[in-house]
């Protein structure tokens, strides 16, 4: 019979390995508790059911696991941590267990149980990880030791399952969702909690076999004592920014005399009040392609405004043009000859965001330094406008782990942003006589005026697949950015 010292041990062991990242030193003893822990109950069983050795060993392999659930009136759940032991290969993958219910009843109970995984699908399954809804009711089981009435065979299941209830005191129906998930610590694939490449040891405590296509030269890296983040990302961000912009390079040309649209260098006096806003929801999908590197794309909508204010030299204009002022429509020109026009345009910028970069990242422990490099080209066909953007962003942080293997991470850092907009356009005389209704065509440059910010931000990780993030930039009052984030990782 089995001591409830080995058992509350077994309890204490689970609770451990699933609350947080567990550190290299401690990874042995776990894993070996936990392949003790399997070959124990596999003997108790077979007091009960002597054919489970042959029937194990027939199989494709076989999962043990240790659960502890809790149901109150409504919701209920639990957690626990088990092995996958492939017969195939002989290789071990540990996992983690948990189920959430939602139903009637009450319940507290404490299993172990082994999975028989009689096919190669049901092996891939355990040994990749599962998300699984079914419908039960548990009943009240009140004795404690090992009895025949306390060992069940789930023949008729879809996996054969032995249970052995060491406690239990329930009476629940309800809708369950049991998950299945890969333990990368104790497993020791080389993925890790961190965002980045983080030096977690010195890399002869554990043998991490990465078996991922990318990154490039992942092994080098694990073997080194570094865990990885998972290889691919995609992502969905919204981006807004505020930032005043000066006036280069005004060229105009009168529509009416040239009809090809040539314009000229023209002189010209700004304003302080140029700016642009814009508001930019984007997609972006990502790859490690070396440990230390990550590259990515953006594609994204862009919605906003520039508002540009200047007055253009009418003399300067005139004695520029290729043909004298003469002439029934040349004679029109010479109303803007010793006068200077006020130009005011609010143009819109509705068009599409496409980008280009990589992050240069790593870590040590729980601290991290990234640095993203990106170019984007703006594309905004109805407003006749282009905008080229080149940014520069290090930043360094610190990771703080949760409970399981989500965590927070706060950073610092500036931002350089050199932006660059290209506007073509018309502008109508109001106010000139015998050029109403006539326009200029033109074109111009924006560009920021405040190339550097600093920022800060924060992301949450609820586990190495799903993360949210948010980020502030400012310069003053005149400069402002705000980024946000949902990431998920595979």
């Amino acid at each position: 019979m089995r001591t409830p010292f080995v058992f509350t041990s077994c309890i204490a062991l689970f609770m451990t390995a699933c609350s947080s990242s567990i550190p290299y030193e401690e990874r042995e003893e776990i894993r070996q508790s936990i392949d003790d822990e399997s070959e124990q109950l596999i003997e108790e069983l077979a007091e009960v059911y002597p054919e489970i050795h042959a029937q194990l060993e027939e199989a494709e392999g076989y999962a043990t696991g240790v659960m502890s659930n809790i149901k109150v009136p409504l919701v209920g759940g639990g957690t626990g941590i088990g092995a996958v032991y492939n017969n195939v290969d002989d290789s071990t993958t540990y996992i983690d267990l948990y189920r959430y219910d939602v139903g009637a009843g009450l319940g507290l109970s404490s299993y172990r149980m082994i999975s028989v995984l009689d096919t190669p699908e049901n092996l891939e399954k355990f040994s990749e990880g599962f998300s699984e809804s079914s419908w039960g009711t548990d009943w009240n089981i009140s004795a404690s030791g090992i009895e025949t009435e306390q060992v069940y065979y789930l023949e008729d299941s879809e996996i054969p399952t032995y249970l052995v209830f060491e406690s239990s005191a329930s009476a629940v129906g309800s809708a369950r969702l049991m998950s299945v998930s890969v333990n990368e610590e104790l497993t020791e694939t080389g993925v890790g909690n961190a965002k980045f490449a983080n030096h977690e040891s010195d890399g002869d405590e554990s043998h991490p076999k990465w078996d991922r296509t990318l990154p490039f030269f992942a092994q080098d890296v694990v073997d080194k004592g570094f865990s990885l983040p998972l290889p691919f990302g995609i992502s969905i961000l919204y981006a807004e920014t505020r930032q005043d912009m000066t006036i280069t390079n005004l060229e105009a040309g009168m529509s009416f005399i040239d009809r090809d649209h040539t314009t000229m260098p023209i002189e010209f006096v700004t304003f302080d009040d140029n700016y642009s806003h814009s508001k930019t929801p984007q997609l972006k999908i990502d790859a490690w392609v070396f440990p230390f590197m990550n590259v990515f794309a953006t594609v994204g909508k862009v919605n906003g405004m520039a508002h540009v204010e200047f007055d253009m030299d009418g003399t300067t204009f005139v004695d520029n043009l290729p043909l004298p002022c003469v002439g029934p429509d040349q004679s029109k020109l010479c109303g803007l000859d010793g006068k200077t026009q006020r130009i005011p345009l609010d143009v819109d910028l509705d068009g599409w965001n496409y980008t280009v970069g990589a992050t240069f990242a790593a870590g040590w422990q729980d601290y991290f330094l990234a640095i993203p490099v990106s170019v984007s080209y703006i594309d905004m066909k109805n407003a006749r406008a282009e905008e080229l953007v080149i940014s520069v962003s290090p930043r360094i942080g610190k990771q703080i782990p949760l409970k399981d293997t989500s965590s927070v991470d706060v950073y610092v850092g500036v931002s350089y942003l050199d932006s660059n907009l290209t506007i073509h356009g018309e502008h109508y005389f109001k106010n000139v006589p015998g050029l109403e209704g006539e326009h200029i065509d033109y074109k111009i440059e924006q560009e920021n005026i405040d190339k550097w910010m600093g920022l800060v931000g924060a992301s949450y990780n609820f586990n190495r697949s799903w993360a949210i993030q948010a980020e502030y930039g400012q310069n003053g009052s005149d400069k402002r950015q705000f980024v946000s984030s949902l990431t998920h990782r595979f």
